[in-house]
Protein backbone atom coordinates (compact mmCIF):
# COMPACT_ATOMS: atom_id res chain seq x y z
CA UNK A 1 0.00 0.00 0.00
CA UNK A 2 2.83 2.39 0.90
CA UNK A 3 4.51 1.76 -2.45
CA UNK A 4 1.23 2.37 -4.25
CA UNK A 5 0.75 5.71 -2.48
CA UNK A 6 4.31 6.78 -3.25
CA UNK A 7 3.86 5.81 -6.88
CA UNK A 8 0.61 7.79 -7.06
CA UNK A 9 2.28 10.83 -5.51
CA UNK A 10 5.08 10.63 -8.07
CA UNK A 11 2.55 10.44 -10.91
CA UNK A 12 0.63 13.44 -9.59
CA UNK A 13 3.80 15.46 -9.09
CA UNK A 14 4.93 14.62 -12.61
CA UNK A 15 1.55 15.62 -13.99
CA UNK A 16 1.70 18.88 -12.09
CA UNK A 17 5.14 19.67 -13.46
CA UNK A 18 4.01 18.85 -16.98
CA UNK A 19 0.94 21.04 -16.61
CA UNK A 20 3.09 23.90 -15.41
CA UNK A 21 5.27 23.85 -18.51
CA UNK A 22 4.59 26.73 -20.94
CA UNK A 23 2.99 25.30 -24.06
CA UNK A 24 1.51 28.38 -25.71
CA UNK A 25 3.18 30.32 -28.54
CA UNK A 26 4.90 33.68 -28.47
CA UNK A 27 3.45 36.00 -31.09
CA UNK A 28 5.72 38.69 -32.45
CA UNK A 29 4.57 42.06 -33.71
CA UNK A 30 6.19 44.85 -35.62
CA UNK A 31 5.04 48.02 -33.87
CA UNK A 32 6.22 50.28 -36.69
CA UNK A 33 8.90 52.85 -37.44
CA UNK A 34 9.80 56.43 -36.62
CA UNK A 35 11.47 58.71 -39.17
CA UNK A 36 14.10 60.49 -37.06
CA UNK A 37 15.06 64.11 -37.66
CA UNK A 38 18.58 63.15 -38.79
CA UNK A 39 17.23 60.90 -41.54
CA UNK A 40 17.72 57.64 -39.67
CA UNK A 41 14.88 55.36 -38.63
CA UNK A 42 13.88 53.79 -35.34
CA UNK A 43 12.23 50.41 -35.77
CA UNK A 44 10.13 49.02 -32.94
CA UNK A 45 9.26 45.39 -32.24
CA UNK A 46 7.07 43.78 -29.58
CA UNK A 47 5.59 40.44 -28.61
CA UNK A 48 2.69 38.68 -26.95
CA UNK A 49 3.64 35.76 -24.70
CA UNK A 50 0.46 33.70 -24.43
CA UNK A 51 1.76 31.71 -21.46
CA UNK A 52 0.98 32.55 -17.85
CA UNK A 53 4.67 32.51 -17.00
CA UNK A 54 7.74 34.29 -18.32
CA UNK A 55 9.64 32.37 -20.99
CA UNK A 56 13.32 32.40 -21.95
CA UNK A 57 14.45 31.83 -25.54
CA UNK A 58 18.18 32.26 -26.02
CA UNK A 59 19.56 33.88 -29.21
CA UNK A 60 20.11 31.36 -31.96
CA UNK A 61 17.92 29.56 -34.44
CA UNK A 62 14.88 29.97 -32.14
CA UNK A 63 15.40 33.70 -31.54
CA UNK A 64 17.00 35.51 -34.44
CA UNK A 65 16.94 38.48 -36.77
CA UNK A 66 17.42 38.24 -40.52
CA UNK A 67 19.41 39.26 -42.42
CA UNK A 68 22.43 38.59 -40.16
CA UNK A 69 23.66 39.23 -37.61
CA UNK A 70 21.00 37.06 -36.03
CA UNK A 71 21.84 38.27 -32.54
CA UNK A 72 20.96 41.97 -32.38
CA UNK A 73 20.65 42.21 -28.59
CA UNK A 74 16.95 41.33 -28.78
CA UNK A 75 15.19 40.29 -25.56
CA UNK A 76 15.64 36.68 -24.48
CA UNK A 77 13.17 36.86 -21.59
CA UNK A 78 9.59 37.13 -22.79
CA UNK A 79 7.35 38.37 -20.01
CA UNK A 80 3.83 37.00 -19.88
CA UNK A 81 1.27 39.10 -21.68
CA UNK A 82 1.54 41.70 -24.40
CA UNK A 83 4.55 44.01 -24.56
CA UNK A 84 4.90 46.63 -27.26
CA UNK A 85 8.15 48.52 -27.91
CA UNK A 86 10.28 45.71 -26.44
CA UNK A 87 13.01 46.36 -28.99
CA UNK A 88 13.79 49.81 -30.35
CA UNK A 89 16.47 49.72 -33.00
CA UNK A 90 18.06 52.66 -34.82
CA UNK A 91 19.05 51.98 -38.44
CA UNK A 92 20.85 54.40 -40.73
CA UNK A 93 19.23 56.50 -43.44
CA UNK A 94 20.22 54.03 -46.18
CA UNK A 95 18.10 51.28 -44.63
CA UNK A 96 15.61 49.90 -47.12
CA UNK A 97 14.60 46.68 -45.33
CA UNK A 98 13.64 43.99 -44.92
CA UNK A 99 14.56 43.22 -41.32
CA UNK A 100 12.61 40.49 -39.60
CA UNK A 101 12.55 39.00 -36.11
CA UNK A 102 11.75 35.30 -35.77
CA UNK A 103 10.99 33.34 -32.60
CA UNK A 104 10.17 29.65 -32.37
CA UNK A 105 8.51 28.38 -29.21
CA UNK A 106 6.08 25.59 -28.31
CA UNK A 107 6.33 24.22 -31.84
CA UNK A 108 5.27 27.45 -33.50
CA UNK A 109 7.41 29.91 -35.47
CA UNK A 110 6.44 33.58 -35.65
CA UNK A 111 8.10 36.16 -37.91
CA UNK A 112 7.51 39.91 -38.22
CA UNK A 113 6.67 41.60 -41.50
CA UNK A 114 9.23 41.99 -44.28
CA UNK A 115 7.89 45.46 -45.13
CA UNK A 116 9.41 47.43 -42.26
CA UNK A 117 9.19 50.79 -44.03
CA UNK A 118 5.72 50.42 -45.49
CA UNK A 119 4.05 53.82 -44.86
CA UNK A 120 1.22 52.00 -43.10
CA UNK A 121 3.66 51.18 -40.29
CA UNK A 122 4.78 54.75 -39.59
CA UNK A 123 3.90 55.34 -35.95
CA UNK A 124 1.47 58.04 -34.88
CA UNK A 125 2.62 60.58 -32.31
CA UNK A 126 1.65 58.78 -29.09
CA UNK A 127 3.20 55.49 -30.19
CA UNK A 128 6.23 57.33 -31.55
CA UNK A 129 6.87 58.80 -28.11
CA UNK A 130 6.79 55.35 -26.54
CA UNK A 131 9.07 53.83 -29.18
CA UNK A 132 11.80 56.44 -28.68
CA UNK A 133 11.31 57.22 -24.98
CA UNK A 134 14.69 57.39 -23.27
CA UNK A 135 16.49 56.81 -26.56
CA UNK A 136 19.36 59.05 -27.65
CA UNK A 137 19.05 58.58 -31.39
CA UNK A 138 22.36 60.25 -32.24
CA UNK A 139 24.41 58.27 -29.72
CA UNK A 140 22.59 54.94 -29.92
CA UNK A 141 24.44 51.99 -31.46
CA UNK A 142 22.99 51.10 -34.84
CA UNK A 143 21.20 47.93 -35.92
CA UNK A 144 20.74 46.47 -32.41
CA UNK A 145 18.02 46.64 -29.78
CA UNK A 146 18.94 49.49 -27.44
CA UNK A 147 18.39 49.34 -23.71
CA UNK A 148 16.12 52.15 -22.56
CA UNK A 149 15.03 53.14 -19.06
CA UNK A 150 11.91 51.44 -17.68
CA UNK A 151 8.71 53.27 -18.51
CA UNK A 152 6.97 54.52 -15.36
CA UNK A 153 3.38 55.76 -15.33
CA UNK A 154 0.28 56.04 -13.16
CA UNK A 155 -2.76 54.38 -14.70
CA UNK A 156 -5.85 56.48 -13.99
CA UNK A 157 -8.36 55.96 -16.81
CA UNK A 158 -11.10 57.95 -15.09
CA UNK A 159 -9.10 61.07 -14.26
CA UNK A 160 -8.31 64.22 -16.19
CA UNK A 161 -5.11 65.17 -17.95
CA UNK A 162 -3.18 65.77 -14.73
CA UNK A 163 -4.97 63.22 -12.53
CA UNK A 164 -1.95 60.92 -12.61
CA UNK A 165 0.41 63.46 -11.06
CA UNK A 166 -1.93 65.59 -8.91
CA UNK A 167 -4.05 63.81 -6.32
CA UNK A 168 -5.97 64.45 -3.12
CA UNK A 169 -6.22 62.31 -0.01
CA UNK A 170 -7.39 62.36 3.60
CA UNK A 171 -4.93 62.03 6.47
CA UNK A 172 -4.94 58.52 7.92
CA UNK A 173 -6.86 57.06 4.97
CA UNK A 174 -5.35 54.84 2.26
CA UNK A 175 -4.89 56.39 -1.17
CA UNK A 176 -4.73 53.66 -3.85
CA UNK A 177 -2.25 54.44 -6.63
CA UNK A 178 -2.04 52.19 -9.67
CA UNK A 179 1.60 52.58 -10.63
CA UNK A 180 2.68 50.70 -13.73
CA UNK A 181 6.21 49.84 -14.90
CA UNK A 182 7.07 48.48 -18.33
CA UNK A 183 10.57 47.44 -19.37
CA UNK A 184 12.19 46.17 -22.56
CA UNK A 185 13.97 43.25 -20.87
CA UNK A 186 17.39 44.77 -21.44
CA UNK A 187 20.15 44.42 -20.47
CA UNK A 188 19.75 40.68 -20.74
CA UNK A 189 19.44 38.93 -17.42
CA UNK A 190 18.50 42.12 -15.59
CA UNK A 191 15.67 42.51 -13.10
CA UNK A 192 13.63 45.65 -12.75
CA UNK A 193 13.53 47.07 -9.23
CA UNK A 194 10.75 49.50 -8.27
CA UNK A 195 10.75 51.86 -5.30
CA UNK A 196 8.30 54.35 -3.80
CA UNK A 197 9.55 57.11 -1.50
CA UNK A 198 8.56 60.41 0.04
CA UNK A 199 10.26 63.48 -1.46
CA UNK A 200 8.69 66.16 0.73
CA UNK A 201 5.75 66.84 3.05
CA UNK A 202 4.99 67.70 6.69
CA UNK A 203 4.17 64.21 7.96
CA UNK A 204 5.06 60.55 7.64
CA UNK A 205 4.20 58.62 4.48
CA UNK A 206 3.55 54.88 4.63
CA UNK A 207 3.35 52.62 1.55
CA UNK A 208 1.55 49.26 1.68
CA UNK A 209 4.26 47.98 -0.66
CA UNK A 210 7.15 50.28 -1.54
CA UNK A 211 8.67 47.84 -4.04
CA UNK A 212 5.85 47.42 -6.58
CA UNK A 213 4.03 49.75 -8.94
CA UNK A 214 0.51 49.43 -7.49
CA UNK A 215 0.40 50.50 -3.85
CA UNK A 216 -1.69 52.22 -1.16
CA UNK A 217 -0.34 55.32 0.50
CA UNK A 218 -1.25 56.70 3.93
CA UNK A 219 -0.32 60.19 5.12
CA UNK A 220 -0.06 60.97 8.85
CA UNK A 221 -0.87 64.69 8.66
CA UNK A 222 -2.57 67.23 6.36
CA UNK A 223 -0.46 69.26 3.95
CA UNK A 224 1.20 69.17 0.56
CA UNK A 225 3.31 66.14 -0.28
CA UNK A 226 5.49 64.97 -3.16
CA UNK A 227 6.07 61.24 -3.56
CA UNK A 228 8.05 59.39 -6.21
CA UNK A 229 7.90 56.06 -8.03
CA UNK A 230 11.20 55.02 -9.58
CA UNK A 231 12.34 51.95 -11.49
CA UNK A 232 15.77 50.74 -12.56
CA UNK A 233 16.96 47.88 -14.74
CA UNK A 234 20.40 48.02 -13.14
CA UNK A 235 21.76 50.18 -15.94
CA UNK A 236 19.15 52.90 -16.47
CA UNK A 237 16.61 54.52 -14.18
CA UNK A 238 13.36 56.42 -14.65
CA UNK A 239 11.02 58.06 -12.16
CA UNK A 240 7.74 59.91 -11.79
CA UNK A 241 6.71 62.34 -9.05
CA UNK A 242 3.18 62.84 -7.75
CA UNK A 243 1.81 65.86 -5.90
CA UNK A 244 -0.70 64.95 -3.20
CA UNK A 245 -2.83 67.44 -1.27
CA UNK A 246 -3.83 65.89 2.03
CA UNK A 247 -6.72 67.29 4.12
Amino acid sequence: MTRLILALVCVLEAAGVAAAQPTQPIYLQYDGFVRNKDGTFTLSFGYYNMNNVDVTVQPGDANAFAPPPADRNQPVTFLKGRHRFACSMVVDKTFAGPLQWTVTFAGRTETTTAKALNPLYQLELNSEKKAIAGLDVAAAPKNVCVNRPPHVEIVNPFGGADASTNMTAKAGTDLPINGHIEDDGLPRGSKVVAAWKKISGPGDVMFSDAATGPTRVKFSAPGSYVIELSATDGEKTNSLTINVTVT
